[in-house]
């Protein structure tokens, strides 16, 4: 379908490329630093996989130490931890934030040796509550989807003794790829850097094929082509290729091409979030949807709405509506569907996640892009009330 409407954002152009291209090759001894709003100077890194992997390894843990991790996530945290010598422990989530549940944590606490917060689709962990908890274990800030939100007027990635921050395609600052790492901790940022400067800089050949590659994603992922080619690329890449090779992780420093447009791109995040948030409180005043199913944002809390998740009753009610959106021209995502099958298959979940799994089951994310004209957000408002009117009462299950 011409005209789909992704539900990311990939914004890449001519000028990136160029940029990209003019700035490959450029080496450095150290890490380049990355000053982030509200957080201070991060370690450039390749990646927040590799992030994850970084993080770990600074804070010391043993092989085979257990960390802590939600279900709901990107399921590449848990190949990072695994990668780390690390073993996942699934943490479930609460029902009205898709974050870490603090009851669950607290249940399993004993086990492990460090916890990974996931502040999922821009909402907010409760971190003061989390730190408490922990009770001195480190904790790691998943920061990869939600640079710019608060929670009491204090930024998320300035809670835990290590956050990293992602910059990849589909993100507020879009670049390709790219993450940061922080820490408060002079000593524990001192061995981030330290071990972040023994990786691998891109060479000038990886660098011109990155941006390539960058720059055809970004096309894919057009308003032009995303219905009739990218959405089909991406169903068809993720029937054929097994859960465990998805998304591989590759150690090395920050892609120069990509740095030079994260520092093109950072002035404007504040605009970006500012636009974005107005749009999910459209959503929000104009739904007809039961208060329970939309993102409501916590007391205290500031979220940046990258992403604007719907938890319907049921998975065919779901599915239902991802169908009649996409018959009228909105593309919607169910992102971590696999991550249950996986996680058990490959990182040995138990199955004690019961919200994790229903809601993962439940959730579709709609556009809603600082891109996206404000005629766009009113289309998807209709279209969601229409369809809902017409799907919630065939009783699909």
């Amino acid at each position: 379908m011409i005209g789909l409407i992704p539900t990311e954002h990939h914004p890449y152009s001519l000028r990136d490329v160029v940029r990209g291209l003019a700035a490959a090759g450029r080496g450095s001894d150290q890490p380049a630093v990355i000053s982030l709003p509200g957080i201070g100077d991060g370690v450039a890194i390749r990646s927040a996989r590799a992030a994850v992997i970084i993080s770990l390894k600074a804070l010391g843990l043993l092989p085979g130490a257990k960390v802590g991790v939600p279900l709901y996530c990107c399921p590449v945290v848990f190949k990072a931890i695994k990668a780390a010598d690390c073993i996942p422990k699934f943490i479930d989530i609460e029902a009205d934030s898709h974050c870490l549940s603090t009851k669950d944590l607290r249940a399993k606490r004993s086990g492990l040796a460090a916890v990974i917060a996931v502040h999922m689709f821009g909402n907010v962990c409760d971190m003061p509550l989390i730190l408490e908890i922990m009770a001195g274990k480190p904790v790691i800030e998943d920061c990869a989807q939600s640079i710019g939100s608060k929670l009491g007027g204090k930024s998320c990635g300035s809670f835990g003794e290590v956050s990293f921050f992602s910059f990849r395609s589909g993100k507020y600052l879009a670049i390709g790829e790219g993450a940061a790492l922080y820490s408060g901790n002079a000593n524990l940022r001192a061995r981030l850097t330290a071990l972040t400067a023994a990786l691998p800089v891109p060479t000038p050949a990886a660098e011109i094929r990155h941006v390539g590659e960058t720059y055809l994603r970004s096309k894919l992922r057009s308003r032009r082509l995303w219905g009739p080619v990218g959405s089909r690329i991406w169903a068809a890449y993720n029937q054929r290729t097994d859960f465990g090779d998805k998304s591989p992780i590759v150690l090395g420093r920050m892609f120069a091409s990509d740095l030079a447009t994260l520092r093109q791109r950072l002035p404007q995040l504040d605009a970006a979030i500012a636009s974005q948030r107005a749009h999910a409180a459209f959503f929000e005043r104009n739904l007809d949807l039961a208060p329970a199913q939309l993102p409501i944002e916590s007391a205290g809390a500031f979220f940046n709405r990258l992403m604007y998740p719907i938890v319907f009753p049921s998975t065919g009610l779901r599915d239902a509506m991802a169908g009649y959106l996409r018959r009228h021209g909105i593309g919607t995502s169910s992102p971590y569907e696999d991550a249950v099958e996986g996680a058990r298959a490959w990182y040995g979940y138990e199955g004690d996640c019961p919200a994790g799994e229903s809601i993962l089951k439940r959730t579709l994310v709609v556009p809603g892009s600082h891109a996206l004209r404000s005629k766009d957000i009113e289309r998807i408002t209709r279209c969601l009330n229409d369809g809902w009117s017409l799907v919630k009462g065939t009783g699909r299950s």
